[in-house]
């Protein structure tokens, strides 16, 4: 047996929502609402693009991806080395922590939340602290105060992984405000881009006043980029030329960097894709709340429902009976939201709760962080 750093069994696995892929035979004819994907598959200019890229693919990608942070820098009114590329953003989380943390340090987010910065950080050798969520809710005030001389970064999560529920600007900014300056703020906003209530703010329009901060971004969520994996991060000139140094080379493939500029392109055609996707996830919610479901309000493209374990299971159980995956938590489920014929099978699988078998447990809204250290979540 060879010999390991110690504390790398304690690492938590990545569980991903679904095993194997849709066309797997396992998952055929199955509504595939535990992913966090979209249902579309890419668009005609975006397909163009991604069969004239892999015609090369055997020559290695541009190692710095010119033409996709030219085209980032513009669409954010930034510079082009204040745009980081990785592997989706997921690399970008890893190289935040890789720069900042190591043993010794800490790193804070909040529970639950995306699990991956449990992993990440405990690969660095630092510790977590995790602060629980209120009413399903960032509680920026316990997360201010949580961080100290010790701390290294602070995820936040926003909209927020898996609950949905976003902060506002003025919310984020008291939390920026609060944070030192030494300290790496990474806000995630892999799912901004179904955020639509009047009060979210992005991360994006306070980078001028906030150095250390780095905003998340993706292409495999709102764009339907999920297999190709290309992810981005924005941040101020010096914290991005620190997080390459922390880059794997060529994480970005040719593929991937193709159909991200041809999805920028497509711009006005994914817009209404994401509009789609809200609508639907308004009226799931709306139908679901109507049914007695407790549902905090999503500005993502999935609903949580919170739930106790036992209860949680037999709503799954149910869901697969009827070939629905949904993604079940030890705390609620979540779930993707689909084409309006998968939402339909999800809303006939689900019914009203008061078909459920009785449990001795009820988690609400408001409870979900007093069980907060649970097993590994997925994306």
């Amino acid at each position: 047996m060879i010999r390991v750093r110690a504390g790398i069994d304690g690492v938590p696995v990545y569980g991903a929502g679904r095993r194997g892929s849709v066309d797997d035979p396992v998952n055929q004819g199955f509504a595939q609402l535990a992913s966090n994907e979209s249902p579309f598959t890419p668009l005609p200019s975006v397909s163009d693009a991604i069969a004239r890229a892999a015609a090369g693919v055997n020559r290695y990608p541009d190692i710095d991806g010119m033409v996709l942070r030219a085209r980032l820098a513009d669409a954010h009114g930034v510079e082009e080395d204040q745009i980081v590329l990785g592997c989706g953003s997921i690399e970008v989380c890893h190289q935040a922590v890789t720069i900042s943390a190591g043993p010794g340090t800490e790193v804070v987010y909040a529970w639950p939340t995306f699990p991956e910065y449990t992993a990440i950080t405990a690969l660095a050798g630092a510790r977590a602290r995790r602060v629980p969520l209120a009413g399903a809710r960032h509680d920026v005030v316990a997360m201010a105060k949580a961080v100290t001389e010790e701390t290294r970064v602070v995820f936040v999560c926003n909209p927020n992984n898996p609950t949905g529920t976003a902060l506002t600007g003025a919310e984020l900014a008291y939390l920026l405000d609060a944070i030192p300056s030494w300290c790496l703020v990474v806000v995630d906003e892999a799912y901004a881009e179904f955020a639509d209530a009047p009060e979210f703010g992005s991360a994006l329009e306070l980078l001028t006043a906030h150095e250390n901060v780095l905003v998340l971004r993706t292409f495999s969520k709102a764009y339907g980029l999920a297999g190709l994996r290309v992810g981005y991060g924005v941040t101020s000139v010096e914290v991005a030329s620190l997080l390459r140094l922390a880059k794997i080379p060529f994480s970005v493939g040719n593929v991937a960097l193709a159909a991200a500029v041809a999805s920028i392109d497509a711009g006005s055609e994914l817009v209404a894709r994401m509009a789609t996707i809200k609508a639907e996830r308004d009226r799931v919610a709306n139908q679901l709340v109507g049914l007695g479901w407790d549902i905090p309000s999503s500005q993502a493209n999935f609903l949580w429902i919170p739930a106790s374990e036992a209860r949680a299971d037999a709503v799954a159980r149910r869901c697969a009976e009827s070939k629905v995956l949904i993604r079940q938590y030890p705390d609620g489920l979540r779930i993707t939201i689909g084409t309006e014929e998968e939402n339909g099978r999800l809303l006939d699988a689900l019914g009203s709760p008061d078909d459920l078998p009785p449990t001795n447990v009820t988690v609400t809204a408001t409870s979900l962080a007093t069980r907060a250290e649970s097993s590994p979540l997925d994306q």
